[in-house]
């Protein structure tokens, strides 16, 4: 269990670091998790209790997000048929992975779940490093397993879930603006399972900490949707890649020699 003295220092440095994370996350569709969940890790926070801080507080700020999104018309899954056919598969998928990522989160040793975050986190960064224009045939089977892979990930670590899903939109043929909104919508639907999950096998979580988390999101959503909609991204992405990966392996190295 989690035993961090709780002080005002931390409170805000766990707003401002929600804050950076969200506003790359909506506006790039990719990061809060990936970036907030090793973060609090090296803080000294457990997986098995971070997790549902971080689902509540992206629960809060995706819903938002998304809105904006929809606001400045970055996405339309009401008459873009692979877009709405993108939503309604990650929904499905992104129920189920989290679902079974939860009781693996709940039952395998903490070790072994810090390194599956770090290692994750690594991959993920190598995939955005390594990712390029390439356009492949849209397939609603490799959309699915996009969204199995991807679930389970935010399910057992918080995080993961943009960096998979809107590689695979995008190389799939969805715009690259219209995939960040559905990641965003998505997310905001499978946090909330999640959230119920945890709270029904766990019971309550972090309060502080999930304002303070909650509250430096919430106010990066709409200025990061507005972002999306108004500037161009790839070199903020490689920047995410790059530090994404950088974070990845500092987090192993983390546990590796801390744990």
């Amino acid at each position: 269990m989690c035993r961090i003295r709780v002080t005002t220092e931390l409170l805000v440095l766990l707003l401002v670091i929600a804050f950076l994370a969200e506003y790359a996350a909506a506006a790039l569709g990719m990061g809060y998790g990936t970036t907030l969940s090793p973060v609090l890790i090296v803080l000294g926070y457990s997986p098995i209790i971070l997790v549902p801080v971080i689902l509540f507080s992206q629960f809060i700020s995706a819903s938002v997000a998304a809105a904006f999104h929809h606001r400045f018309q970055n996405m339309d899954i009401m008459n873009q048929e692979k877009e709405k056919t993108a939503f309604v598969i990650f929904v499905i998928t992104g129920i189920f992975g989290v679902i079974v990522a939860t009781f693996a989160n709940i039952n395998l040793p903490e070790i072994i779940v810090k390194s599956y975050i770090a290692i994750v986190v690594m991959l993920m960064g190598l995939i955005m490093i390594l990712n390029g224009n390439r356009e492949i045939q849209y397939s609603r089977t490799r959309l699915g397993l996009i969204g199995v892979v991807a679930a389970f990930n935010k399910g057992i670590s918080g995080g993961g879930y943009g960096p998979v899903t809107n590689s695979g939109q995008i190389l799939s043929g969805i715009p690259p603006r219209a995939a960040l909104a559905i990641t965003a919508l998505v997310e905001a639907v499978i946090c909330a399972f999640g959230i119920a999950i945890y709270f029904l096998l766990l019971g309550p979580t972090l309060f502080l900490e999930t304002v303070a988390i909650t509250i430096g999101a919430l106010i990066a959503a709409p200025l990061s949707a507005l972002t999306t909609a108004k500037l161009d991204q790839p070199l903020i992405k490689r920047i995410v890649a790059f530090s994404t990966f950088a974070i990845g392996i500092f987090t192993l190295l983390w546990v590796v020699f801390m744990v």
